[in-house]
């Protein structure tokens, strides 16, 4: 599957992300490419199963047996 994050991307969120927390957790030695990578396979999987059930609920209310068959289907 197609991945949405890119270098420049990911350094653009970094480097965007200055706030300060009190309750932060700081790391030296992080490859924030790779990580925000592994943040992306983790969340993936909860957001096609996010769509998955809205294209379902679309489409029950088109056609409630074809809304059937879809729900069936793996995302």
């Amino acid at each position: 599957m197609k991945s949405y994050l890119n270098e420049e991307l990911v350094k653009q969120v970094f480097f965007y992300s200055d706030e300060k927390r009190k309750d932060a957790i700081l790391a030296v030695e992080v490859d924030i490419v790779q990580f925000a990578e592994k943040i992306e396979a983790v969340l993936r999987p909860l957001i096609l199963e996010e769509e998955h059930k809205r294209c379902v609920t679309i489409v029950a209310h088109m056609n409630r047996e074809v809304a059937n068959a879809l729900a069936g289907q793996k995302p």
